[in-house]
This record gives C-alpha cells, structure tokens and sequence, in this order.
C-alpha cells in the first residue's frame, strides 16, 4: 500500500484530485448555469451548460499530470509500458468520477474522455506541459464552427460530425468519436509515452 501511494504521489496525483474536486464543485453548484456560445457557421447563437465545459480543464489536467516524474522511472525493472497504463487507468479513473459528480454527467463524460484522449496525444507529441493546447484548440474550433443550419427555414441549428463537445447528449456520432479519440490518445501514449522536455538549467 505504502508503495502505491508513493507512486501515485509520484505522478501528483493528490493535485489531480484536489483540481478535479474543485472542478466537481463548480459544476454542482454552477453546472446548470447556461454560457452562450458564439458561432461563426451559424444563424442562431447557442448556449450549453457550464457543465459542458468543464471538461476541458478536467482533460487539461489529465495531460499536464502524464508528465513522466523523475529519470529514475526509466531504468526501474518494470515494464515502462505497464507503468504508462497504470497511469492512464488512474487518471481516466479519476476524471470519471469528477464527470459523475457534476450535473449532465453522461455529457461531461463523453467530453471528459475525447478531450483527454486529445490531450495525451498532445503529450506524446509536444510534451506534458504543452498537452492543454490541442483540446483547448478543438474546443474552440467547436464552439465557433462546430454548430450548422439544419434547416435555413426555421432556423434549426445542428452540431458538425466532428464536433462533439458542443452535440447533445443522444448523439452517437459524437460519443463514438469521443471514445475513440480517448482509445486511440491511450494506446499512443502507452506505446510512445510522453514527449521528452527539455529543461533548461538556471544554475550558475
């Protein structure tokens, strides 16, 4: 036991929590509350739930926390690829359980899972610290082009295939490219881990 906690204190997972929890208390107590949504493709502005959006730092934080700690979690006898799973299972974990304490979870959930998929392919890519910008780029690509007229006579607005963040929560196209996204950004990082990051040396 004693092990575990020191490798999930390893890999800051007490912050995770602590950042997950106060995401968690601001969608139960502001969940509902509408945001509007400006959109360059449509004829009609749109509003989601704050709880919508909140996934976006819960995957934020997912990437920034798949950091490999110290060098010494490379040359250790276990397999690297196991750790990286264990890894990725603890934090999706974790990310689950915020999404089912805030309202709309089923929503929360399925943005929780894309955005973070997205994220660690960030971090495999550029790095853990820089694993933020690709879902806050598609999160904005969404929010301004992700939504579509439907029908020019009514005004009836639709959200684009790709654009899951924005969907509604009956939306299978969204959900399956959500999961996938997360299964795909997992196996990445499993196989690859994350980006190397240099670090620069302010000593004299």
């Amino acid at each position: 036991m004693t092990v575990v906690w020191l490798w999930l204190r390893a890999h800051r997972w007490p912050s995770l929590v602590a950042a997950c929890g106060v995401m968690a208390l601001v969608g139960a107590v502001f969940g509902e509350e509408l945001v509007p949504v400006p959109s360059l493709a449509a004829a009609r502005r749109l509003s989601v739930p704050l709880a919508q959006l909140l996934p976006l730092v819960v995957a934020c934080a997912v990437g920034l926390h798949s950091r490999t700690p110290t060098s010494l979690f490379r040359v250790v006898p276990r397999s690297a690829m196991a750790q990286r799973l264990a890894l990725v299972c603890t934090l999706l974990a974790t990310a689950t359980v915020t999404c089912l304490l805030i309202p709309s979870g089923s929503i929360a959930l399925r943005n929780t899972f894309g955005l973070s998929g997205i994220a660690l392919i960030a971090a495999t890519v550029a790095g853990a610290t820089r694993s933020w910008t690709l879902p806050l780029c598609h999160l904005m690509g969404c929010l301004l082009f992700g939504t579509r007229a439907r029908s020019a006579a009514d005004g009836v607005t639709g959200t684009q295939w790709w654009a899951f963040a924005v969907a509604p929560e009956s939306d299978r196209v969204a959900a399956i490219l959500a999961i996938g996204c997360c299964l795909v950004g997992a196996a990445v990082f499993i196989v690859r881990g994350p980006q190397e990051e240099s670090v620069v040396d302010h000593g004299g």
